[in-house]
């Protein structure tokens, strides 16, 4: 049995003695003089005062501090239950149930030695707990033993009855002692705020505790997946949770990270997308699927790239570019709506602030294709043969500086980082970009279009775009094995021939399984961490990253 629990207890709602309260009093502390407890000197020599005696009794199981006639309820629900009751109906404005509360002390206010007001908070939410020897029927002297030990910072356990104070606030009136359930240790002095941004990203715990900005930055990001997640289950899609180890990690065209398996002595890669597999399950007969989970990169961190990050990709058959981008844009007022219902509910400061600059993800998005778009830009027609020569003098009579790789996909994916993604800079109304020339899209359905007298071999794919930052990637999924086989060819050869480490692996287990057959498929893909930026106005990626970018998360 626990030294803290409550062994011979009377059923009544006056203070029990306790074993516990008697090894509190021995530990010695500092008296504090001002009227807020916890700040400063007080925090030194606890850890060492603990260490004195039995440590244990400071962590004690919940079951031994439960009775069976407390409610026990969060901190939420205890305002949503009595939030509105009016307690001028009791004897001395107090509920005659007791309550069960546990949270953690976010400060202490004493009114002389004999009463304290506490703010305890859980979940995020607050509320106030007050704890006298008077509410408690204790002598003064046990009431101080008991209790002179709170800090902030502590986690307690306290029970009482519902009520309000003088100044009409919701107040849980303590009738028993509180119980610790884990001390604050740390004996630092917490800041107000951080600023400095090394300490910050070496110490995301204490951040936390201090910015309120930087908790609801994640708090926004948890609802952005939950709202993603409620969209598409409630469009009748099934979520999945594919391999993130794989033999070859295809399914976008990125450099992956390679490990090995001891067990099968066999290289194994992290999953750069879940594409092909979640393809896999569509062939397999499963048509409207999605998942949301991470995937691994092994390239450059910067302000929106993150070697692990989280995507959201979704499949239904049958379902055309046209499509694709409806539901686009049906989710997007979705999100918008939703994160405004939800962040007055939680009280998100941030989305107050961010929403309202966000209008336009509303009204109906932009739409720009690729190849005259461009040509339109340049004042230059594009070659009809898009291969690395023709690639390259077009960037040379436009004066463009040549990328290093030199593969028909890098030379127009650069052409289209300088001309078509900066029409959505400075403005956060989505554009559509579209129809894209097959050489960059090997996974996507193609089809020849005519512009004028010339044509092209394009891509049934679009790209949304919000103030130059690239939010979807989404097109008609190849379901044509002999074609996917010639585009994967033509991925190989773009590896050897221009050195392009990011060209697509092929994946030749996944040309057998469209040999199956893959009905008409839709693709969709979307980053969450990205989109979270969007919706907090966060500058950088590790802002919406709980522990920060994979250096940060070395220093954690």
């Amino acid at each position: 049995m626990y030294a803290i629990a409550r062994t011979g207890f009377r059923r009544t709602t006056t203070a029990p003695s306790r074993i516990y309260s008697r090894v509190l009093s021995s530990v010695p502390q500092e008296e504090p003089t001002t009227g807020v407890v916890g700040d400063g000197d007080e925090y030194r020599n606890r850890k060492l005062s603990i260490l004195k005696h039995s440590h244990r009794n400071y962590y004690p199981p919940l079951r031994a501090l439960s009775q069976e006639y407390d409610r026990r309820l969060r901190v939420s629900q205890f305002k949503d239950v009595y939030g509105a009751v009016d307690f001028t109906h009791f004897p001395s404005k107090k509920a005659p149930e007791l309550v069960n509360l546990q949270g953690k002390i976010q400060s202490i206010r004493r009114n002389g030695k004999y009463m304290y007001f506490i703010d305890l908070s859980q979940d995020f939410v607050k509320v106030q707990v007050m704890a006298s020897n008077k509410m408690m029927d204790v002598p003064k002297d046990n009431f101080v033993e008991n209790h002179h030990f709170l800090r902030k910072g502590d986690y307690i356990n306290c029970i009482g009855h519902p009520s309000v104070s003088n100044t009409g606030e919701l107040s849980l009136k303590l009738t028993r002692p509180i119980d610790i359930l884990a001390p604050c240790l740390n004996s630092m002095v917490v800041p107000q705020h951080l600023s400095d941004r090394k300490t910050i990203n070496s110490n995301r715990i204490l951040n936390y505790l201090v910015s309120p900005t930087a908790r609801e930055t994640i708090l926004v990001k948890n609802l952005v997946i939950k709202l993603i997640r409620q969209f598409l289950t409630a469009k009748q899609f099934m979520e999945f949770q594919t391999p993130l180890l794989n033999g070859n990690s295809t399914g976008a065209n990125a450099r992956p990270f390679v490990t090995r398996s001891n067990h099968v002595d066999t290289e194994l890669q992290l999953r750069v997308a879940p594409e092909l597999w979640l393809k896999k399950l569509v062939i397999s007969g499963f048509e409207r699927i999605f998942e949301i989970g991470s995937s691994f990169r092994n390239e450059g961190i910067d302000a929106t790239h993150n070697s692990e990050f989280t995507t959201c990709e979704f499949y239904q058959s049958f379902t055309d570019l046209d499509q694709l981008m409806g539901i686009t844009q049906e989710l997007f007022t979705y999100l918008h709506s939703n994160l405004e219902v939800e962040g007055n509910a939680l009280g998100l400061n941030i989305l107050h602030q961010t929403l309202p600059e966000l209008q336009a993800l509303k009204e109906p998005f932009t739409r720009i294709e690729f190849i005259p778009t461009l040509e339109e830009k340049t004042g230059l027609q594009l070659p009809t043969e898009l291969n690395s020569y023709n690639l390259v003098q077009y960037h040379q009579q436009l004066d463009l500086e040549v990328p290093e790789v030199r593969s028909p996909a890098v030379l127009l994916d650069n052409l289209a980082a300088v001309y078509l993604e900066p029409i959505s800079h400075h403005s956060t109304k989505p554009v559509f970009i579209y129809n894209h020339p097959a050489e960059l899209s090997p996974l996507s359905k193609s089809t020849h279009i005519a512009y004028g007298s010339r044509e092209y071999d394009i891509s049934l794919r679009f790209e949304l775009f919000i103030n130059g930052k690239e939010y979807i990637n989404a097109y008609e999924e190849e379901n044509s094995p002999m074609d996917q086989l010639e585009k994967f060819k033509a991925q190989q050869s773009s590896k050897s021939d221009f050195n392009d480490q990011e060209a697509l692996i092929p994946d030749w287990n996944y040309i057998k399984s469209l040999e199956f057959g893959l009905p008409p498929t839709g693709g969709w893909g979307c980053g969450i961490d990205r989109l979270s930026m969007l919706f907090t106005n966060s500058e950088r990626i590790d802002q919406v990253l709980p522990f920060g970018n994979v250096k940060d998360v070395l220093k954690n």
